[in-house]
């Protein structure tokens, strides 16, 4: 599934316009809350993200949640779109894990394109998983399952709190 995160009622009924035309099944949402729910629920492979949720310009929103969306779903492909994109902006996004960056206005083939793309390298992805990866996929998903008690997120791991701090620590995940 494509999720499309934009507070722009207009930009969301475009793209999935666009999207279900070329095949894809979609869900669009106007805010990081049903952003965030529609992550968790486990089918989302690329998001396409608007860098700027509310008044700001800064994109500051819209890393806040790639960071959140990540931490929740590793393997979830972001898209990351703005019309206040500047070169720095891009970078820091793609630091965070996106995978691509769009400027507003964009072309219909192009968002195409992208998201193809995007799906493509998900699989890749998917393909070469670490050890490492399935690790801290592992402590997400027993965070998650354990309401964030660490106590009992450690007990389902079968390790102590203190390796559960390590692990945490070690995959950015505080």
């Amino acid at each position: 599934m494509i999720l499309i995160v934009d507070d722009d009622e207009a930009i969301r009924r475009g793209l999935t316009l666009v999207l279900k035309q070329g095949g894809f099944e979609c869900v669009a949402v106007g805010s990081e809350a049903e952003a965030l729910a529609a992550v968790r629920g486990g089918d989302v492979e690329v998001a396409l993200l608007d860098m700027n949720l509310g008044l700001s310009t800064d994109g500051a929103d819209g890393l806040n949640l790639l960071r959140k969306i990540k931490i929740l779903s590793e393997n979830t492909a972001v898209i990351l779109i703005t019309a206040w994109g500047t070169i720095p902006l891009a970078v820091e996004g793609l630091k965070y894990g996106a995978c691509d960056f769009v400027t507003k206005p964009w072309t219909n083939r192009d968002i195409m394109a992208r998201v193809r793309g995007a799906l493509k390298e998900r699989g890749r992805a998917m393909e070469d998983e670490t050890l490492e990866s399935m690790e801290r996929r592992a402590v997400i998903d027993a965070l998650r399952r354990s309401d964030y008690n660490l106590s009992r997120a450690a007990e389902r791991l079968g390790i102590t709190r203190q390796a559960l701090y390590r692990r945490m620590e070690k995959y950015g995940l505080q």
